[in-house]
């Protein structure tokens, strides 16, 4: 048996705790609850506890206490709760019989004084030991019954112990509510707000409601909700001190008289202000928390069950508290935009609104850290767009590259209105004004957008623009309806890949007229308005350095999807943050390399030497060497070629030009190209990210620019990003006419 429990005494509507040791007697508890309720004499009431599945156990002698601790000890659980009764209210209904036994005991009395003294004596004597066989024969059954009990919990807890047993252990967090009202002249130092907040959240934890009688700034009076009912005399009364701006209980009877007083799960007290207090950390830390998730946390950590839209409108108001206002975030961006510009030099920060209107447009920022960084990374940018999970939605388009190691460099980023032609090609006039000067031919990989292909080639007309491999197998995939079976779709996707990967044009050719054949007329249809140019490895144009997808920018979009769902000037601010820790992190970590190459691509190297450690090389001239693999190729070293196409296409030497370089003696580090050495994975970090001073009041002083906020629809913004295209929904069979379709029974047209 545990050393020591913890018993919750509950009288009326207020509870106190009690510590019980393996030798507490029940004289014991009952003196303490009289000492902690002032009201209450010994004899007056009477004590039942409650266990999993017996919750009313009487509490009556020393051997009730012991068997109420062995029992805990049993279940190993640390509090009990104990209720007390007040025996004359739950005796009412007795009252005139027990007023009659009380007359015929003193009739009784007054004769018995009336015997001669021996006579008292023997019937003493004989009341006492009959009293004594009554008692021990008491005890006796008492100790039977509650053995058996005992007996039954022990075998019920072997057969049925889980995970129930336990939380009812667990002390809910509202259950420190209970003492957040207690005694006149209890202080609240946040004024008016905090002894609300305090008092709804006692009146939760307790279990009733009240009802403000008076309710300003500088005084509040409550009654409980059941005083004109029942005549509740329960009221409590705090005003304002002056002198200090505190809140003081000034009057209070915490003394329930109504019957019904309980706690409740779904109290009608809680509002959305009170679950905003509670979660208003949780929103400061976790920006992007979902409401059914804040539900869910309240039925499991406070043992309340609370409504969707109450945590939704909670979220929205503790994110207002944590971030301010949304709409005011707009009127802040001409002060951020002149801070950036002025605390990170070279960096380049557009702002646009419409010029009758002054509602929010567009805007742009590329910090000068990512100019100066992005010339010692690959001449190659991912493009993509997110939305906004803010009150004024919009979309967020961002241009991403990749450093030495592979890992994502941000490069600029757009907040937009809207997805549109005007945007797109605003935001790559922008990434041309940062791009030219480094005088760079720039490969672009994004999803086949005929905007996006558009401003590409208006003004990056050098520029080489590769098409998603994920985005194009989608929209592929989409164009088979779900009657045509997954193993036959997959098949398409599968040949339309080897198309795509085909190293040279020859093996293009072969690939393409077994898809062709094989597909029918939608892979032609698909094939038609699908330059090979923008997809096919045989045909590109440009360098894409073995990058067929676009996954460095989703990369990007998930590192700062939490920051979505921030106010404009919040989420610049956020990412800015993000991108300043990333840089001195990376900086700080390439200082303490010591290889060539950094570490991802010294791992990629050492991968190839061990595939090639058993081939061999046979020399043709100088540069030029045969590589006798599973089959012999070409390499050719001062060229950068190998006839499996794989060197030319990753940028990286493959397994067969390593083999050549051992042959020829030569340092494999000079036929690898510098943008997978350490030297430009440093000098790409070597420009840092300098903070922004913060600022209460970030106001633009003296400047006549207002920018309002965009117009939006009435309701709640889009908090999910819409499924593609590509996607290919769910075969449904319509059970009316049998058909694999996208209906069911209830929209079926089908005659019969």
């Amino acid at each position: 048996m545990e050393s020591a429990r913890i018993a919750r005494c509950s009288y009326r509507a207020v509870t106190v705790m009690i510590a019980l040791s393996e030798h507490s007697k029940y004289v014991d508890i009952c003196n303490e609850i009289c000492l902690r309720f002032k009201e209450l004499k010994v004899g007056s009431y009477e004590l039942t506890y409650s266990l999993p599945e017996h919750p009313t156990c009487l509490l009556q002698s020393d051997m009730d206490m012991h068997l109420m601790l062995m029992c805990l000890s049993m279940l190993k659980i640390s509090f009990v709760d104990i209720l007390v009764k007040d025996l004359v209210s739950s005796n009412n209904e007795d009252g005139d019989h027990t007023t009659s036994n009380q007359a015929a005991s003193n009739h009784e009395s007054s004769n018995h004084s009336a015997s001669n003294h021996k006579a008292s004596n023997h019937s003493a004597s004989n009341h006492a030991v009959s009293n004594q066989e009554a008692s021990n024969l008491s005890a006796s059954n008492h100790v039977a019954s509650s053995s058996c009990m005992v007996e039954n919990s022990a075998i019920d807890e072997n057969e049925h112990l889980d995970n129930s047993r336990l939380h009812e252990s667990i002390a809910y967090l509202s259950e420190g509510w209970k003492e957040y009202i207690n005694h006149e002249g209890q202080k609240f130092v946040g004024g008016v707000i905090e002894f609300r907040n305090k008092l709804r959240k006692y009146a939760v934890g307790m279990g009733f409601r009240f009802v403000y009688q008076s309710n300003d700034k500088s005084r509040v009076i409550a009654d409980c909700f059941k005083k004109k009912s029942d005549g509740c005399k329960w009221r409590v009364y705090a005003s304002l001190c002056q002198a200090n701006g505190f809140f003081y209980i000034r009057t209070l009877n915490n003394v329930h008289t109504c019957m019904g007083v309980g706690r409740e799960k779904k109290s009608k007290m809680i509002t959305s202000k009170m679950i905003s207090s509670i979660v208003v950390d949780k929103i400061r830390e976790k920006p992007s928390i979902k409401p059914i998730d804040i539900v869910k946390d309240f039925k499991q950590n406070y043992g309340l069950e609370i409504s969707y839209y109450n945590a939704w409108y909670a979220k929205e108001l503790a994110k207002s508290e944590v971030h301010g206002d949304e709409s005011l975030s707009y009127s802040q961006l001409v002060w951020y935009r002149d801070a950036l510009v002025s605390t990170n030099p070279g960096s380049s920060c557009v702002v646009e609104c419409d010029p009758k209107t002054s509602r929010f447009r567009r805007l742009f920022v590329c910090y000068g850290a990512c100019i100066e960084g992005f010339q010692w990374c690959r001449p190659l940018l991912f493009i993509d767009e997110t939305f906004l999970k803010s009150k004024y939605k919009g979309q967020l388009i961002g241009a991403t590259g990749k450093n030495g190691n592979q890992g994502f460099f941000p490069f600029a980023f757009a907040i937009v209105d809207s997805e549109n032609k005007e945007n797109w090609s605003w935001f790559f006039e922008n990434l041309a004004k940062v791009l030219t000067p480094q005088g760079r031919t720039i490969t672009f990989v994004s999803d086949h957008n005929k905007d996006v292909i558009e401003a590409v080639s208006n003004i990056f007309p050098t520029s080489h623009h590769a098409f998603c491999l994920n985005h194009l197998k989608e929209k592929l995939g989409s164009k088979y309806p779900p009657t045509n079976g997954k193993l036959f779709r997959d098949g398409i996707v599968e040949r339309f890949m080897k198309c795509a990967h085909a190293p040279t044009e020859a093996a293009f050719e072969f690939n393409m007229r077994n898809l062709k054949e094989e597909g029918g007329a939608p892979v032609q249809t698909f094939l038609d308005n699908l330059p090979k140019e923008n997809w096919s490895s045989a045909h590109f144009k440009g360098n894409r350095y073995g990058e067929m997808c676009k996954n460095a920018s989703e990369s990007f979009h998930s590192w700062i999807l939490e920051l979505c769902a921030l106010p404009i000037c919040q989420m610049l601010e956020g990412i800015r943050i993000k991108l300043m820790v990333m840089v001195s992190e990376r900086s700080r970590e390439a200082g303490q390399w010591c290889s060539v190459l950094c570490p991802e691509m010294e791992k990629t190297l050492s991968e190839m030497l061990t595939v090639g450690q058993h081939w061999n090389a046979s020399r043709s001239s100088t540069s030029v060497f045969e590589v006798h693999a599973e089959v012999s190729v070409m390499v050719d070293l001062v060229n950068h070629f190998c006839s499996c196409h794989d060197w030319q296409i990753k940028g990286f030497p493959c397994a067969h030009a390593l083999v050549a370089v051992q042959k020829n003696s030569g340092c494999m580090y000079d036929y690898i190209d510098d943008y997978f050495k350490l030297s430009y994975y440093r000098r790409s970090y070597a420009t840092l990210i300098s903070p922004i001073p913060d600022t209460k009041d970030m106001m633009h002083e003296g400047s006549e620019d207002v920018i309002l906020p965009p117009l939006i629809k009435k309701g709640r913004p889009r908090t999910k990003t819409i499924k593609s295209v590509g996607k290919v929904p769910r075969a449904i069979t319509c059970s009316r006419c049998g058909a694999v379709a996208r209906h069911n029974k209830k929209t079926c047209t089908a005659k019969f």
